[in-house]
């Protein structure tokens, strides 16, 4: 049987909504055992609310919350496979005193709270140490735990704007914008994973553990080094460029036939430029005075862009991509969501996986970005139900007796009814 790039890790998982959760999936499907901790109180937010609406483009498999909308929501069921799921009041010290037992037998703890959160339920990274020494702990906050704005909250569209991604995000000549999918979440997750990666591999270097202080609004400003760079070196404030680049020309995402179709072409050389003119059937604009080279191709952008636009707009964009492609020209169709999942190369990678779920149903989810050879990963258990693995866990785990687990029940520190939550008395 082939082992598991992670098997043998185990991780508490107290994260939310999609940066936390992807991260953590990710750890799951290469085979480390992530306990996933909630409460009935404050679900994963990713699962939705206890009495939703139903309806199309809602959460739900067909618009239909069901009898427990919680277990059908899109967001938590994408994003916590590979999982299982406990429920843990850690409002209550009985709560607290349950997730230390947790600790003391698991390799890492991930978290993303307001930073400070952890630390005020009496389980920051000084209180956790106390109870597992080499202890990793991950804390994926806003702003990072220090520095005036440590206590802000965020979402992943004020990140883009905080971290300075907003400011080039936009059509040329045209205001600011977002990216429309909250991009610093994705991102962050995939950076988590390499942190986590770095502090297991120091911790068997040093049989130290460590604490990641992961700042999601400095990991995306990370990805606009260069703007950042041109501003502190230069004064010179980029502002949105649209689809165009500040050194290949020319670029951009060019409208083809059907409805709402496109094709992204880039010319880096002028010798992808001459395989460009010759596949658009026009050879004589490889020696057009207004295209020689990349400055005259910068310089005549908006005619470029008016000659690949009439040539594509009559064309269809899968056989452009594949003709251009074939001439050594980088070009892509900007694919609608629809069209992905029949995608030959996504399918050919293996890159959806058809999983079933016992009350969303079946249907294709997202797999890695990346393959391993030797330890391939893969998702190994459908999005856990809320609270599906409490008891297995605090017995098999923590190793509380059957009484200890039924006095927690009966305190309500593993509630797994949120709607019993809401109803109580205070």
């Amino acid at each position: 049987m082939t082992r598991m790039a992670l098997e043998g890790l185990r991780v508490l998982d107290v994260t939310h909504v999609w940066a936390g959760p992807m991260c953590t999936r990710m750890l799951g499907d290469m085979g480390a055992d992530v306990i996933k901790v909630e409460s009935a109180r404050r679900m994963d937010t990713g699962r939705g609310e206890a009495n939703p609406r139903g309806g199309p483009g809602t959460l739900y498999p067909d618009g239909i919350p069901g009898e427990r909308p919680w277990n059908r929501a899109a967001h938590v069921n994408e994003r916590n496979r590979s999982k299982r799921d406990i429920c843990l009041d850690l409002t209550h010290p009985r709560g607290v005193e349950a997730f230390k037992r947790l600790v003391e037998h698991c390799d890492v703890v991930v978290e993303s709270f307001r930073s400070g959160v952890m630390a005020r339920f009496g389980l920051g990274y000084r209180d956790l140490v106390k109870v597992k020494p080499d202890i990793i702990m991950v804390s994926l906050s806003s702003q990072g735990s220090t520095g005036p704005e440590a206590a802000y909250g965020s979402f992943g569209a004020t990140l883009e704007q905080t971290a300075g991604l907003a400011s080039v995000t936009g059509y040329l000549g045209g205001d600011p914008t977002t990216s429309g999918t909250f991009f610093p979440d994705p991102v962050v997750a995939v950076l988590s994973v390499g942190t986590i990666l770095a502090a297991i591999r120091q911790r068997q270097q040093t049989g130290r553990g460590t604490f990641v202080d992961m700042s999601q609004r400095e990991a995306t400003t990370s990805f606009i080094g260069e703007t950042i760079m041109d501003y502190t070196m230069n004064r010179r404030a980029q502002g949105p460029i649209g689809n165009r680049d500040r050194v290949f020309a020319p670029q951009g995402v060019y409208r083809c036939t059907g409805d709402d179709m496109w094709i992204a072409i880039s010319i880096r050389s002028d010798e992808e430029w001459a395989s460009l003119a010759r596949v658009m059937g026009e050879p004589a604009l490889e020696h057009d005075p207004r295209f020689t080279d990349v400055v005259a191709r910068r310089t005549h952008h908006d005619q470029a862009d008016a000659i690949i636009s009439h040539w594509t707009a009559t064309r269809d964009a899968f056989t452009v991509m594949q003709e251009l492609q074939a001439a050594g020209v980088p070009a892509g169709v900007a694919e609608q969501g629809s069209h992905l999942l029949a995608d030959p190369h996504l399918n050919a990678r293996g890159f959806w996986e058809t999983v079933t779920h016992p009350e969303a149903g079946t249907a294709p989810f997202l797999s890695r970005p990346f393959q391993f050879s030797k330890t391939p990963g893969t998702t190994r258990r459908h999005a856990p139900l809320l609270g599906e693995h409490t008891e297995e866990v605090l017995r098999d785990v923590a190793g509380m007796t059957d009484a200890e687990i039924a006095e927690l029940a009966a305190l309500g520190v593993t509630e797994n009814d949120p709607r019993a939550v809401a109803t109580a008395p205070d």
